[in-house]
C-alpha cells in the first residue's frame, strides 16, 4: 500500500521536463530491448515511432519520427499500417505546403515499399487531404481517382468518414460539374447501401450537410442551399432521426447560408426590363393579356396610379428573384437568429422552413459570421446601406471587427460604381486608418491580430490601390 502512495505521488511530482525526458527515454528503450529480446513486434514498432513523433518540436517536420520509420523497413520489418497513417495525418495537420507534399510522399513510398494496399482509414485521410490543397480550392480529380482505386480497384467499400471526404473534395472545387457530383455521391450514400428493410446503412451528419453547403454557395446554388437549410431545422426542431444523425443549425451553417445569399445571381435584371411608357405600346405587346388585366383590376378594386411595394419579409418556395428580395430573406434569417438567441417571440416569418421552436439558439455570433451577413449587402445592396451596416452593426452586437470585416469592405469600395466613388474614396480611408493599426499590430506580434497573414496583407493593398486609381 505503501508503495503505491508514493508512486502516485512521484507521478503527481513531475515536471514538464522530467516527461518530456522521460519520452526521449522510450525510444532509447526500445532500441536497447531489441538486443534481449529479438526483433520488436509491430506494437512495439508503433510505439517506437509514436514516441518520437511525440517529442517531435510541434509545426515541425518530424525528422526522427521518419529515421525511425525508414530504419524499420531498410531491416526488412516495416511498421505497421496504423504508423503511417499516424505520420501522414501529423503532417497534413501542420497546414504547410512541404508539410501537405511530404505527406503524398510517404503515402507512395509506403504503398512501395510497405503497404502496396491501404485500408478504408487512410483512404478517408488522403481524399479528405484533396479538400485542402495549399496551391488550389480543392483537388477533385485526384479525390475522385483515389475514390475509383479504393471502391472499384481494391474492392474496399466505404465508411461514412470516406463518403464525407469525397463529397467535401468535390464540393469545395467550387467547378458545378463536381458539385453536382457530390450532390451524386450523397444520394448514393443514402441510396445504395440500404438492407432488405429499406434502412441505409449511412446517415447525412453534420459534417456531410456543411460539405454540401460548401459546394451549393460555391456555385451561387440558393435553391439547393434553402432546402438544406429546411433540412436541418427540421432536424434540429424535432430530434435527428431516419436519414439524419446529429444534425444541428450552427454559427458554421448560417456562415454557409449568407455565403449562398452573396454568391447568389437573381435571375430578374432591372436594365433588361422593357419599359413602356404609352398604353398603346402596352397594347401592342401583350394585347390579350393587358385587356383582361385591365378588366380585372377595373372589377376588383378602383385604379391606382401608385405601387404599393410589400415591406414585410417573405419566404416564398421560390428562390428571391431580385437584388431587394436577396436582401429582405436574409435580413429575416439573420434577425431570426437574433431573436431565437435572445429567446424572444419572432417576429420574422420564414414560412419555407417550417419553423416553430427555437432552431437557431445554437448559432454563435461571431465575426466570422456578422463578415458573411454583410457579404450580402456588399454584393446586393448600395454602398451607402452596406457602410451604414458596417458602421453599426459590430457595435451593436458587442463583436470586434477582423481584419476579413476590413478587407471585404475595401473590396467593395474598389468594386463601386461610377456614382458610388466619392462615397467609396471616403469609406476606403477611413477603412484603412482601422487597418494600419491592425497591420501594425500583426507585426509587432500583438494578440488580437491572429487573422492577419501576407495573403490578408496582399488583398487590402490590392484593394486600397484599386480604389485610389477609380
Amino acid at each position: 500500500m505503501s508503495t503505491m502512495v508514493m508512486s502516485v505521488k512521484l507521478t503527481n511530482s513531475w515536471s514538464s521536463t522530467s516527461r518530456v525526458s522521460f519520452f526521449y527515454m522510450i525510444p532509447r528503450l526500445h532500441f536497447f530491448s531489441q538486443f534481449y529480446l529479438g526483433p520488436p513486434t509491430e506494437r512495439q514498432r508503433h510505439l517506437h515511432v509514436k514516441a518520437h513523433l511525440k517529442v517531435s518540436p510541434p509545426n515541425t517536420i518530424p525528422t526522427s519520427a521518419l529515421s525511425v520509420l525508414h530504419a524499420y523497413e531498410t531491416r526488412a520489418i516495416p511498421a505497421p499500417m496504423a504508423t503511417y497513417t499516424r505520420l501522414i495525418t501529423a503532417l497534413f495537420g501542420m497546414h504547410s505546403p512541404v508539410a501537405y507534399a511530404q505527406a503524398w510522399d510517404l503515402f507512395t513510398h509506403m504503398r512501395y515499399v510497405a503497404h502496396p494496399k491501404p485500408d478504408a482509414l487512410l483512404y478517408s485521410h488522403m481524399i479528405r487531404a484533396c479538400a485542402f490543397s495549399p496551391t488550389a480550392p480543392s483537388e477533385p480529380e485526384r479525390a475522385l481517382d483515389l475514390w475509383t482505386e479504393m471502391t472499384v480497384e481494391s474492392r474496399i467499400s466505404p465508411n461514412a468518414g470516406a463518403y464525407s471526404a469525397i463529397i467535401l473534395a468535390c464540393a469545395r472545387s467550387g467547378s458545378k460539374i463536381y458539385v453536382s457530383e457530390a450532390f451524386r455521391l450523397a444520394k448514393e450514400m443514402l441510396d445504395a447501401h440500404r438492407d432488405a428493410e429499406g434502412e441505409s446503412a449511412f446517415n447525412l451528419d453534420q459534417r456531410t450537410f456543411c460539405a454540401l453547403l460548401e459546394g451549393a454557395k460555391r456555385v451561387g446554388d440558393l435553391t439547393r442551399t434553402r432546402w438544406i437549410l429546411a433540412e436541418m431545422v427540421r432536424c434540429s426542431g424535432t430530434g435527428a432521426g431516419g436519414e439524419y444523425v446529429d444534425v444541428r443549425v450552427n454559427e458554421e451553417v448560417m456562415m454557409h447560408v449568407f455565403h449562398a445569399y452573396a454568391s447568389y445571381k437573381p435571375p430578374f435584371k432591372r436594365s433588361a426590363a422593357v419599359l413602356l411608357d404609352d398604353e398603346k405600346e402596352q397594347a401592342q405587346l401583350l394585347p390579350g393579356l393587358h385587356t383582361q388585366q385591365a378588366n380585372d383590376q377595373s372589377s376588383v378594386r378602383p385604379q391606382s396610379t401608385v405601387p404599393v411595394e410589400n415591406t414585410q419579409p417573405n419566404f416564398a418556395h421560390l428562390p428571391p428573384q431580385s437584388r431587394s428580395e436577396v436582401v429582405a430573406e436574409a435580413k429575416t434569417l439573420f434577425m431570426r437568429v437574433i431573436e431565437d438567441r435572445d429567446g424572444s417571440d419572432s417576429s420574422c416569418d420564414a414560412g419555407y422552413l417550417g419553423m416553430l421552436d427555437k432552431n437557431f439558439k445554437n448559432v454563435q455570433l461571431t465575426p466570422r459570421l456578422l463578415n458573411s451577413y454583410l457579404s450580402v449587402h456588399h454584393m446586393h445592396s448600395s454602398l451607402r446601406t452596406a457602410q451604414e451596416l458596417y458602421e453599426t452593426l459590430f457595435t451593436d452586437l458587442g463583436i470586434s471587427r477582423n481584419a476579413y470585416s476590413i478587407v471585404d469592405a475595401l473590396e467593395r469600395c474598389g468594386s463601386s460604381r461610377r456614382s458610388e466613388r466619392t462615397m467609396a474614396l471616403a469609406f476606403a480611408e477611413a477603412l484603412w486608418v482601422d487597418w494600419d493599426v491592425l497591420e501594425d499590430n500583426w507585426r509587432k506580434g500583438t494578440a488580437g491580430a491572429s487573422a492577419v497573414d501576407a495573403r490578408m496583407v496582399e488583398k487590402a493593398y490590392a484593394a486600397m490601390i484599386r480604389v485610389l486609381a477609380l
